[in-house]
């Protein structure tokens, strides 16, 4: 019993800690943004190369004869941009 109880208690204080830590993390994520530290691997769609960042989805274009990233990060437009734009 008096395991049961040690073992909820360390569970509700690890809940309560990442629950706190996740709070500390947006909230520096929203001062400094995204790092860009985890980017997928190139994709091509059409005449165009890119990666994309796993965390944000910001891309930044690729350059498969040099294999490195080129030029600045962007957004690529939603699709309701896409269809209003018509």
């Amino acid at each position: 019993m008096i395991d049961a109880m040690v073992e909820e208690v360390v569970v509700n204080r690890w809940s309560f800690e990442s629950a706190h830590f996740s709070t500390i993390k947006r909230a520096l994520k929203r001062v400094f943004g995204c790092w860009h530290r985890e980017m997928s691997l190139p994709f091509t769609r059409g005449n165009e190369t890119y990666r994309t960042c796993v965390n944000c989805g910001a891309r930044r274009r690729f350059d498969l004869e040099r294999w490195t990233m080129v030029g600045e990060f962007y957004r690529p437009q939603s699709r309701s941009d896409l269809t209003s734009a018509r």
